[in-house]
């Protein structure tokens, strides 16, 4: 559904109409234009956003497609919306990851089997009956070699179902030059970025993945900020890294204080308006992220980070914890936006890593090592 509330700025965005005042599990699209060219931002995905997207750009032949990350929900309508001389942005970062886009869906999860408890994670997936997992778990054999393709298959199609084919238009998709990175001063504020257009830059803000960026309109004092504010972030096993998440947070933060920001504009949230709030939101979701992140780092200790994988997250689970509760209402597989045994099992690598922990194989119940 397109959506005209903000068409006065030049803003126009796409939304699932049932999703609106909550997040949405497949990715706005966002369209403005400069009264001399047009810039669509994530085509998302989906037959239903590309029959609306087409209908839009129909009589428009002069528009350049920004993704803000490699993520399948944000870009897999890109090859059938691009125009014959069009062009596609992405972060040089994704440069690996196009050519098999839907990894995005088979290789997280079976990059997570592999990683996390697999009987655990099976069971939290909820695709399988108990008996089926006993019965594939039993044996190394078909525990490595026979459960692999069948979780691939069924990967498969689930991302078939939820997000549809993938369209990546290789052939007119360019990469943001290393070489023509710039510092872009915003009222004393330097960061690392490109000018796409006057006054349109992209700001890479890595975290959620390695390569996500965000697209500023400083005419309009709107951020597009793609996912890089989703709380709980990173969800992205492969890709996804704390630390940078929490950096690029606070970078966004500054910048809406420094710039006063007027809208953001957010990958699966409707837009926020007004300085104040927006300042206020952005310190919420960076206080949200600090808290559950102390609070999961804080619990792990040389006396039990050993323990099994699915001993450490069901006792994270039990903690009377307001925050921690509700990300639980919403992880995966409720939401594709929130992988709490993911964020956990980062935090024990940094937790190891950082506090330089006897190099010991941390063991999940199976005997599996993580």
């Amino acid at each position: 559904m397109i959506n005209k509330d903000y068409e006065q700025t030049g803003l126009l965005y796409f939304t699932l109409p049932a999703k609106r005042g909550s997040g949405s599990d497949i990715s706005n699209t966002y369209a403005f234009t400069t009264g001399k060219h047009w810039y669509i931002i994530d085509t998302s995905c989906g037959k239903k956003r590309y029959r609306e997207l087409k209908e839009f750009l129909k009589y428009k032949n002069n528009y350049t497609i920004l993704c803000t990350h490699y993520h399948n929900d944000h870009i897999a309508n890109n090859g059938r919306l691009v125009h014959n001389s069009g062009k596609i942005f992405y972060h040089p970062n994704a440069r690996s990851k196009i050519r098999n886009l839907r990894t995005n869906a088979t290789g997280q999860i079976l990059m997570m089997y592999r990683e996390l408890d697999k009987k655990g994670f099976l069971k939290r997936m909820g695709y399988f009956s108990d008996g089926f997992i006993d019965f594939m778990l039993k044996r190394k054999f078909t525990s490595e070699y026979v459960m692999i393709p069948v979780l691939l298959i069924a990967t498969y199609f689930f991302s078939i179902s939820n997000i549809g084919r993938i369209y990546p238009g290789i052939n007119h998709i360019e990469f943001f030059d290393e070489n023509k990175k710039i510092k872009v001063n915003l009222n004393g504020l330097e960061t690392a970025g490109w000018l796409i257009d006057e006054g349109i830059y992209a700001i890479e803000t890595p975290g959620h993945s390695d390569c996500h960026v965000m697209y500023y309109w400083s005419d309009k004092k709107i951020l597009f900020t793609g996912d890089a504010l989703n709380f709980l972030t990173p969800n992205d096993i492969q890709f996804g890294e704390i630390q940078s998440t929490m950096e690029s947070q606070k970078m966004i933060l500054k910048i809406a204080d420094k710039e006063n920001i007027l809208m953001i504009c957010q990958g699966h949230y409707i837009p926020l308006e007004n300085n104040k709030a927006i300042v206020e939101y952005i310190s919420d979701t960076i206080a949200k992220h600090e808290h559950v992140y102390n609070k999961l780092k804080n619990f792990l200790n040389q006396d039990n980070i050993y323990l099994g994988f699915d001993e450490l997250y069901n006792r994270i689970c039990g903690m009377d914890d307001s925050v921690i509760q509700k990300l639980l209402k919403i992880t995966f597989p409720r939401s594709t936006l929130v992988f709490l045994d993911v964020y956990l099992l980062k935090v024990i690598k940094e937790t190891m890593i950082k506090n330089n922990f006897p190099e010991k194989e941390i063991c999940a119940e199976d005997g599996n090592k993580i």
